[in-house]
């Protein structure tokens, strides 16, 4: 896949300069708040690259500095490294039409560009955390990390760097703590409070280009150990729910994403990210494909849904993902599969998003990992704001990435799930990880199905999770089988695989022996129709538009990057139903910036002939509307675009409820004492909550 990369002329100084004396120039990249990620400014048309595989830790982490000092005003400088792509060093640049310049070595580079450096730090051999304070203070002091040996050659000709630092004259520092100790008494002032950065002092280089370019405080502090989790807090005290995030990785991730929660700081697992100065520069609309109809829906079916972990981490999807296990698997899309996958990627990388959308088949589904827009644990959700805040960001990535369902790590109680869903109205459904007992629940706020994983009891409903083969999943699923199921209604489980244990030939395999054992028996969905599917099995309103009928089907395949423009847009459901809701994704929900329809109505109608208003809009400026609608009966609904007119229109989705008797008599019946069970269940552990949990401020 090819692209055409955009020039910013007359706003920077020539290549191999930089317009760097002394104050720092952020001019390369954007960082608003509600924008986890920030955005650096568009690549040069030709990228001056270098190897680092294979090479010292040292010289590593020299080039990564410089990689962010010059990047972060232009990306001009682009490192090769045999884990991205998981093929050659410039799989993804080659994939993605990028075109580099192969220098001989990052001393080449460093020539080039030493317009960009003030000077050297040299830091501590015999204390490897000072090469963490050392990153941190090159990005304020616009300088290179060193060691000593490097420092002989750098302050020779040609590059005659002056030495601003050297921390093997600084006393007070003689371990670990008093390195972080100093770099917090001295650098923490001048640091970006955006981001806290967990790297390990002697091994992580490849996120050190961000690091720098933003000034961020790199330290490795286990919030496990208690001395560690005093010095975190330090850190911690300074950040601000959701517009804090912690990038890197932990020493102890639960101890560690544990204690980020409380903050309201979600994690970015991305220690390994390669070259993320020059990834985020790339801004394309995020062409995410049409969803196929949902199945009919059949009793004495067992619906099952797969999806493989561990797509929270945005270096897996850069590196792991795509490998010949997973993505490049010969056999992938023979089977329906959801995809755990970062929506981050719109900030880091929306390029590599793309390639995962445009080559995607009909069965591959990318999904939210734990637990929406960054890696939190739902039970450290210390407040209300906190719920809210996180609710609101998510919601907004969901809405531009395209990813609905989402899985919540690692256990949920009502009343943090019930608040945290209620913020998310473009969710479709949810997982729960490791949650287990009472607290097994099916529906969240009345309309959002959630499946667990974890559970070995598995009724009508359930999930298993991060099974390493198909043998547990084989077990359990055959239990189900084997089940008399009240009334031959439909079954529906969800089944997670253990990414560094399991793969599609697991799935490919548990599919093939299930339909041995029980011909005809199991359908395997992707996730967002098994959600669907549940929803309609118990009377739930659910998407009816995609499965009808229409002269402009680009306006209800469930594509934001399709669509047309016209004045009215008109769906045949293929039966009556009652309308509970609607949802129109105008232009701004492909083209960031673009106007968005103002006014519109909404009409139904039994046999379209005769219409109705069902809702009339106006003043609207949002790219995404969320509407309510009131039990209308209606086999056709049509939108009127009336300002402008013509309007470009993404896609509408209709949520209703068959209408008639028989088996929508019998859903309905269901679903209602479904939700009084639901109902109770939630009230009673609620109360519980209460008294159990931290108090919801």
């Amino acid at each position: 896949m090819k692209r055409l990369v955009s020039i910013l002329l007359g706003v920077l100084l020539a290549v191999g300069t930089c317009a760097i004396s002394g104050a720092a120039v952020d001019g390369g990249y954007t960082w608003p708040l509600g924008q986890a990620l920030p955005h650096f400014s568009t690549p040069a048309a030709t990228l001056d690259a270098f190897s680092v595989e294979g090479r010292p830790f040292a010289e590593r982490l020299t080039a990564s500095a410089l990689q962010g000092l010059v990047n972060r005003s232009e990306p001009r400088i682009f490192q090769l490294d045999g884990r991205e792509g998981t093929g050659s060093p410039n799989q993804w640049a080659a994939d993605l039409g990028l075109t580099l310049n192969v220098l001989s070595g990052y001393l080449e580079a460093v020539e080039k560009y030493a317009g960009c450096v003030e000077g050297l730090i040299i830091w501590n051999t015999a204390i490897p955390e000072t090469a963490n304070v050392a990153t941190t203070a090159a990005g304020i002091l616009n300088a290179l990390p060193a060691t000593p040996a490097q420092a002989d050659i750098l302050t020779a000709a040609p590059y005659n760097f002056p030495v601003l630092k050297d921390f093997r004259d600084e006393t007070a520092i003689t371990d670990k703590y008093s390195a972080y100790q100093y770099l917090y008494d001295n650098y923490w002032q001048d640091c970006t409070k955006r981001t806290l950065c967990g790297l390990i002092p002697d091994n992580h280089t490849q996120l050190r280009d961000f690091a720098v370019a933003v000034r961020a405080a790199v330290f490795w502090l286990d919030a496990a150990d208690e001395q560690d989790a005093a010095m975190l807090r330090l850190f911690f005290d300074d950040s601000a729910p959701i517009d804090t995030y912690y990038t890197g990785w932990w020493p102890n991730e639960p101890a560690g994403v544990a204690l980020a929660s409380q903050y309201g700081v979600m994690t970015i697992a991305s220690d390994f990210f390669e070259n993320y100065t020059v990834w985020s520069g790339y801004r394309e609309n995020i062409e995410q494909p049409a969803v196929p109809a949902t199945p009919k829906l059949e009793n004495n079916k067992i619906y099952v849904s797969l999806n493989i972990s561990d797509g929270d981490n945005i270096q897996y999807d850069q590196h792991y993902l795509r490998s010949t296990n997973l993505w490049l698997h010969p056999r992938r899309g023979e089977i329906p599969i959801g995809w755990t996958f970062s929506p981050l990627l719109l900030d880091a990388a929306p390029s590599i998003m793309n390639y995962y959308y445009t080559t995607a088949t009909e069965n591959d589904v990318l999904i939210c990992g734990p637990s929406g827009a960054g890696y939190s644990t739902v039970q450290h959700w210390s407040s209300n704001s906190i719920i809210d805040k996180y609710a609101a960001i998510t919601n907004d990535y969901f809405e531009r990435s395209g990813i609905n369902i989402v899985t919540l790590w690692t256990w949920a109680t009502p009343l943090k799930v019930s608040r945290f869903a209620a913020g998310i109205p473009s969710l479709l459904g949810m997982t729960s990880q490791f949650e287990t007992g009472p607290l097994q629940r099916r529906f969240v706020n009345g309309n959002t199905p959630i499946m667990w994983f974890g559970s070995d009891n598995l009724a009508s409903f359930g999930s298993m999770s991060y099974d390493t083969g198909n043998a547990n999943m084989l077990k359990r699923l055959s239990a189900a089988a084997e089940r008399t199921v009240l009334f031959d209604r439909p079954q529906f489980f969800m089944a997670q695989g253990n990414v560094w244990e399991c793969n599609i030939n697991d799935f490919l395999d548990l599919r093939d022996q299930l339909e041995a054992l029980y011909p005809d028996r199991f359908v395997f969905v992707r996730p967002d129709h098994l959600f669907e599917l549940m929803e309609e099995s118990l009377g739930k309103p659910h998407n009816v538009a995609r499965n009808g009928t229409s002269d402009t089907p680009e306006v209800f395949d469930g594509s934001f990057a399709t669509g047309l423009e016209g004045n009215q847009f008109t769906v045949d459901l293929g039966g009556e139903f009652l309308l509970n809701r609607y949802v129109v994704k105008n232009r701004g929900a492909y083209e960031a910036g673009a106007g968005n329809t103002a006014a519109w109505r909404l009409q139904y109608s039994t046999d379209g002939t005769n219409w109705k208003n069902a809702d009339i809009v106006s003043g609207n400026e949002a790219a995404f509307v969320y509407r309510s609608l009131c039990n209308e009966r209606a086999r056709y609904v049509r939108l009127i675009a009336e300002n402008p007119s013509p309007a470009v229109i993404k896609d509408i989705e209709i949520y209703a409820t068959p209408t008639g008797t028989g088996e929508a008599f019998w859903n309905s019946f269901c679903g209602f004492f479904y939700d009084i069970w639901n109902w109770l269940n939630n009230t009673w552990h609620s109360i519980g909550e209460l008294f159990s949990y931290n108090w919801l401020g």
